[in-house]
C-alpha cells in the first residue's frame, strides 16, 4: 500500500507562458487594490485600499526578466493535496489556500479550514504522484469538493489572480524536484 508520504512531493508551480507567484513578488510590495464596499447593491463609502501582496497571481513571462519559479510541497492525504510554500522569503511554511472570495493566497495552516486540492489529469481524472511518472507534469488544480483554479481579474486592480472559476481552469506545469518527500518537521516519516 502506498503511504501519504510516498505520494507527497516537492515541485515548482508554473504556467507555460506566465510566471506564478505572489503579487508582491510579481509586481512589487505592496500590491494594492481599491475595494469598493457595497451594501444591498449600493455603494456605501469611499474605496478602501487593500494589500493583495499575499495573493497568488500570474504575470506574462515577457514582462519580467528573471523570476525563479515558486516551489511548493504537495502533501498528499488519500487522493488530495495540501500545498505548502517552500521558496518564499516571507511565506515559507504557509499554505496555498483560498480566501472567502475564492482567491488563492498564502495563509498559515489552519487544520480543516486549509484548502485542499485535487490534481486533475488533462483528461479530467484525479491523479496522485503514483500516476505521474516523468519529471514534468501538466495538470489542472481543483479545490477539493469545489471548482477548478483559473485566472481572474478583480475590480480595482491591474493584476491577474489565481482563483476558483467555472470551467476547466488553467493547465499548470509541475517540475518535480523530489518524490517521497516528508514534512520538514518529520523527516523520518515512512
Amino acid at each position: 500500500m502506498i503511504t501519504d508520504r510516498q505520494n507527497s512531493f516537492i515541485a515548482t508551480l508554473e504556467l507555460d507562458d506566465q510566471h506564478v507567484d505572489f503579487l508582491g513578488q510579481l509586481h512589487g510590495t505592496p500590491a494594492l487594490r481599491n475595494d469598493k464596499t457595497f451594501s444591498g447593491g449600493f455603494f456605501t463609502g469611499t474605496p478602501t485600499v487593500r494589500d493583495d501582496s499575499h495573493l497568488l497571481g500570474c504575470r506574462p513571462a515577457h514582462e519580467i526578466a528573471l523570476h525563479a519559479p515558486l516551489t511548493v510541497y504537495f502533501r498528499c492525504t488519500d487522493d488530495y493535496y495540501h500545498l505548502y510554500i517552500r521558496s518564499h522569503p516571507t511565506y515559507t511554511g504557509h499554505c496555498i489556500s483560498k480566501s472567502a472570495q475564492k482567491v488563492l493566497g498564502a495563509y498559515l495552516p489552519d487544520g480543516g479550514a486549509t484548502t485542499s486540492f485535487n490534481l486533475m489529469s488533462l483528461e479530467g481524472r484525479i491523479v496522485t504522484l503514483q500516476e505521474m511518472k516523468g519529471g514534468i507534469q501538466h495538470v489542472r488544480l481543483k479545490a477539493r469538493h469545489s471548482q477548478a483554479i483559473g485566472i481572474i481579474r478583480r475590480k480595482g486592480a491591474p493584476y491577474h489572480y489565481l482563483a476558483e472559476i467555472d470551467g476547466e481552469g488553467v493547465i499548470f506545469k509541475l517540475r518535480i524536484i523530489e518524490r517521497n518527500a516528508s514534512f520538514l518537521s518529520n523527516p523520518d516519516e515512512i
